[in-house]
């Protein structure tokens, strides 16, 4: 049979295959020559033999050749029973797949064509997205198949293959409206045959492009309900808009039209007698589309290209082109009370669309002219204000009714900010801030909620100018879901409105403007967004998410929690249909800002236009809300850039709840008091050195630093990112508790800073109280400049001091600039780090820091502690008294009269001359020296004063042996001046580079550090 419409192709498969048929083996022929062999064979050898008994060997010849032409039969016959068994399986396995695939291509063909039960009894609203009547339903019954077998059959069961693949039993059957369809049988069949036609076609052309007429009477008067003929000819269709008639002589002599207009409105006229339409007088230039209803064929109009004639309920017979092929179907029906309930639907559904146009809704709305308030609504149980005005009057919305999220869709210049700041006004003059507050996240600028920024209900603006407050963002609101979570298990509720007025929790509405952009900056807002989605209806968090195109950007778990859908104007159709569920929004004129749809969770669009939040509303919002407390903030501010030592106990003590952070971070055993008293000054000074940053707990901390837990302390930053100040303020601390004598610092000279190293290694300060604290600033360059030996040397004992620090009670706090300018062996023995400003993301992440906490600019003092972002309190040096220092003063050199003196220089000449004008008659040492003094210098009681370089202490070595046990060596120069006169490996003091210093080695004695005088003074030069 012939199909009544053609396949969709997008439902034609790739084709399938017959199995190719078994071939027939060929009969085996008789083996003559293996029959004559042997009987040749026999009758040679009697011929030879004469032996009678070699014929008896002939005899054999036949019986083989007849044995193996039987054999071979039955092998032949064994294949072709194998062949014909996997031929069977495959035949089996290819109706499998011509099964499966007639399955989807009838499932297809029915999405692409709903049944009118289907439609009838569906809930969702019509589609109304077509602009000409398209083929329908008239029953089910067999249609030609899209699935492809290719192959020739071979026997009858490839036949019955083949039919069985080109038949799709179970599909609908479609007629063609263009060309009219008439339905002839018992009345009432009839009548409920053109009724499911009706619904078909009324449920998918668009009401303002397809107009409908049907014969006044009860069985027709559900059709007047209908809203395709609320308009009048110069409607959206015009003159050459298509209609549907529906032709009943039965019911009436005349169709009626859809609405007050006549008749002619619909462009046609019936007759009682033959049903034939004929053209009104204004005429039309489209020929309407007819679905005519008749007992008999004869009083059928000519002209309809399809006749179903129905036998019973489940029995009709289709002709098409008044052709006498055929085909049998079970009809689409559709009773009476089935269509006067799917009309009354229509009609609510159109009356909310106001399909009649705009009529009704102004085209400014300002937001003071609306109520502020809705009769009974409370923010325990309802958000409801209005927002706009429909045709109907004020547009009430409701998010904890129509939501718990909202989704808003606008291109650029469609009002959808506007609409925002409207919406948040209204909530802020209907309720206050103890029951509903604003989290605002602007990723235009933050300039969308000026007007409103001041509210107490607000508690935060997030905008794209600041990345670490986005971040800060997400940490804080999960806590502020952990947080509801507990109040809500504390008092045992479910859910918010279970709450009593003494718990106070107000709804937090986040809305988001810009959706997209804020994904597309901060991806992992996008799994916060999806939790409060998950969880806010409960803990009362609701979500506002606006963004040009939500379709395809708001992901499918925070989509199906928005319920509540409102779109501005849009520019693509597929976007209108995606978030209310119909083409209007991308219908609405640019020049029409405000206009908009929304789909309060009940599939049922309605029209209206924004109210504008004018002056009056946002002033009248202040007024109303000038006297209340500001609502629960989920965060504190961001640390500030400077913290004073005097405001640093003020911080921690906030009184806003959610930067209560001393109490609560010392239940952890990390902080402390704000601060102890200095017993000089009776001054509170911080126990801390900065403030801690805790969005995800939601407060503030104290930075504080315990030695005996962390360890030993380490501050690396580039230059200006406040190291040397971090230093200063925990030395501070140390001070404060411990006085000016538990700090040492390793400053000023390189002399003083081996001299401190020295008496802080070997633990020799006398009756003073030991240190506590070792400051070291720029660690890693402090010891560069130095000689090999003793810088080396220096590291050494300073990681020896930090491994045995614990039990001495001394602890180290230096700075570095570069991390790895700091040894391995130093680097490891420090715990603790705060991490200051990096140049890259990469080397913060090298030293240990938390990458995402990383920014390219930073006020100096600001970085990171324990993996949470922290501002350390700005002490200057100058404002603090300065430590005590292990270093003393380098004494001048001091020479007894008549001593044995022996000093190596690289200035022989010049240091004699100078230690004459001393009072010290020297003597200069050559390569040549004269034997008196040869023999004074090796007698061990001549007093002499002899200078020479190291070249010419080692030419006389026979001397050396007796000027090192009875004079004293002085040493002006390096190491190779040290070693020709000194035999120690020790390092002698180190000396300052460019200053008058020399090494002295009494007889018996250590080698000590002395000032070298000056020309024409003796007075003591200071370090």
């Amino acid at each position: 049979m012939h199909p009544l419409h053609d396949e969709d192709p997008s439902a034609l498969l790739l084709p399938l295959t017959l199995p190719q048929a078994s071939p027939r083996p060929e009969r085996p022929g008789f083996p003559v020559l293996a029959t004559l062999a042997p009987v040749g064979g026999a009758l040679a050898l009697w011929a030879i033999t004469g032996s009678p008994f070699s014929l008896v060997f002939a005899v054999l010849g036949p019986i083989v050749a007849v044995a193996s032409l039987l054999d071979a039969r039955r092998q032949a016959r064994r294949r072709l029973r194998r062949a014909e068994t996997d031929r069977e399986a495959r035949l089996d396995e290819l109706r499998a797949e011509i099964s499966a695939r007639h399955d989807e291509e009838r499932r297809a063909a029915w999405r692409q064509t709903p049944s009118p039960s289907s439609i009838v009894a569906g809930a969702a609203r019509p589609a109304w997205t077509d602009r000409t009547p398209s083929p329908f339903v008239v029953g089910v019954g067999v249609r030609r198949s899209g699935v492809r077998v290719d192959g020739v059959p071979s026997d009858a069961r490839d036949r019955a293959v083949l039919e069985a693949a080109a038949r799709l039993d179970g599909a609908p059957v479609l007629a063609e409206p263009s060309t009219g369809v008439g339905y002839v049988g018992p009345i009432a069949l009839a009548r409920s045959a053109a009724r499911a036609a009706l619904v078909q076609l009324a449920g998918r052309v668009d009401p303002r492009a397809v107009s409908v007429a049907a014969p006044h009477g009860v069985e027709w008067e559900w059709v007047r309900r209908l809203p395709h003929g609320r308009r009048d000819a110069s409607g959206p269709g015009g003159d050459d808009a298509p209609c549907i008639v529906v032709i009943d002589p039965a019911s009436e002599q005349e169709p009626a039209a859809n609405t007050a207009g006549t008749v002619e409105a619909t462009g046609v006229v019936g007759t009682a007698a033959t049903g034939r339409p004929r053209r009104a007088s204004r005429g039309r230039s489209a020929e309407p589309f007819r679905l005519v209803v008749a007992e008999e064929v004869r009083l059928l109009p000519p002209g309809l290209a399809t006749v179903v004639r129905l036998a019973g309920p489940r029995a009709a017979v289709v002709h098409r082109d008044g052709v006498s092929a055929q085909a049998a179907i079970e009809p689409a029906l559709v009773g009476l009370v089935e269509a006067n309930r799917w009309g009354d639907a229509v009609a609510g559904v159109a009356e909310l669309l106001d399909l009649a146009g705009d009529a009704g809704i102004p085209r400014r709305v300002a937001l003071a002219e609306l109520p502020a308030a809705i009769d009974g609504a409370h923010a325990r149980t309802s958000l409801a204000v209005a927002v706009g005005t429909a045709a109907g009057g004020p547009l009430v919305l409701d998010l904890v009714a129509h939501g718990p999220h909202a989704l808003v869709a606008g291109t650029t210049g469609s009002g959808k900010s506007e609409f925002l700041l409207a919406w948040l006004t209204a909530l802020a003059r209907a309720y206050p801030p103890a029951l509903v507050s604003f989290l605002l996240v602007d990723f235009k600028g933050g300039a969308a909620f000026e007007p409103i920024r001041s509210l107490p209900h607000v508690v935060g603006v997030v905008t794209d100018l600041d990345e670490g407050e986005a971040l800060r963002a997400v940490e804080s609101l999960r806590a502020e879901l952990r947080q509801r979570e507990a109040i809500l298990a504390d008092v045992g509720a479910r859910d918010l409105r279970e709450l009593g007025e003494e718990v106070p929790l107000a709804r937090l509405v986040i809305v988001v403007d810009e959706f997209q952009a804020m994904i597309e900056r901060f991806p992992e807002l996008g799994a916060v967004i999806a939790d409060i989605a998950a969880r806010g209806r409960s803990l009362g968090v609701h979500l506002v998410l606006a963004s040009q195109r939500p379709n395809g950007v708001v992901r499918e778990q925070v989509s199906a929690n928005c319920a509540l859908r409102v779109s501005l104007r849009v520019m693509q159709r597929v976007d209108s249909l995606a978030i209310v569920g119909t083409e209007e929004a991308a219908e609405i004129p640019p020049d029409a800002p405000g206009r908009a749809v929304v789909d309060r969770g009940d599939g049922r669009p309605v029209r209206f236009q924004s109210a504008i939040a004018d002056e009056a509303a946002v002033l009248g919002a202040r007024v109303a809300s000038a006297s209340l407390a500001r609502a629960r903030r989920p965060w504190v501010d961001p640390l500030p850039h400077r913290i004073a030592p005097d405001e640093l106990p003020g911080l921690l003590g906030s009184d806003d709840p959610a930067a209560g952070a001393t109490g609560g971070a010392a239940k952890s055993g990390r902080a402390e008091a704000p601060g102890v008293v200095d017993a000089r000054t009776d001054r509170v000074v911080p126990s801390a050195f900065g403030l801690v940053d805790e969005p995800e707990l939601q407060r503030r901390s104290a930075a504080v630093w315990d030695p005996a837990v962390d360890g030993h302390l380490l501050v690396a930053g580039v230059q200006g990112s406040g190291r040397s100040t971090a230093l200063e303020a925990v030395a501070a601390v140390v001070r404060a508790r411990h006085g000016d004598s538990a700090l040492v610092r390793l400053e000023g000279p390189r002399s003083a800073v081996w001299d401190t190293i020295e008496q802080l290694a070997h633990g020799a300060r006398g009756s003073a109280p030991a240190p506590r604290l070792l400051v070291i600033d720029e660690l890693d360059t402090r010891f560069r400049a130095w000689p090999d030996d003793y810088r080396a040397l220096a590291l050494e004992r300073l990681e020896a001091l930090m491994r045995e620090g614990r039990s001495r009670g001394l602890w180290v706090a230096a700075s570095t600039t570069q991390w790895l300018g700091v040894p391995h062996g130093l680097r490891d023995a420090f715990g603790a780090r705060l991490l200051l400003h990096h140049a890259t993301r990469a080397e913060l992440m090298q030293a240990g820091g938390a990458g995402e906490l990383w920014k390219g600019v930073e006020a100096p003092g600001s970085g990171q502690w324990r993996g949470r972002r922290v501002q350390v309190v700005d002490a200057p040096g100058a404002q603090l008294p300065s430590p005590a220092r292990l270093a003393t003063r380098i004494p001048p050199l001091e020479l007894e009269p008549g001593a044995r003196i022996a000093l190596v220089t690289t200035s022989p000449m010049a240091d004699a001359e100078l230690l004459g004008s001393a009072g010290q008659a020297a003597v200069v040492l050559g390569s040549h020296a004269d034997a008196a003094t040869l023999g004074a210098l090796g007698r061990r009681d001549a007093p002499v004063v002899a200078v020479g370089s190291a070249e010419a202490w080692t030419a006389h070595w026979s001397l050396l042996p007796t000027i090192r046990e009875t004079a004293t060596i002085l040493v002006r120069g390096g190491a190779s001046e040290y070693r020709a006169l000194i035999a120690d490996r020790t390092l002698p003091p180190l000396l300052d580079e460019g200053a008058a210093q020399l090494w002295v080695r009494p007889p018996g004695g250590a080698t000590v550090r002395r000032t070298w005088p000056a020309v024409g003074s003796t007075t003591d030069s200071a370090v």
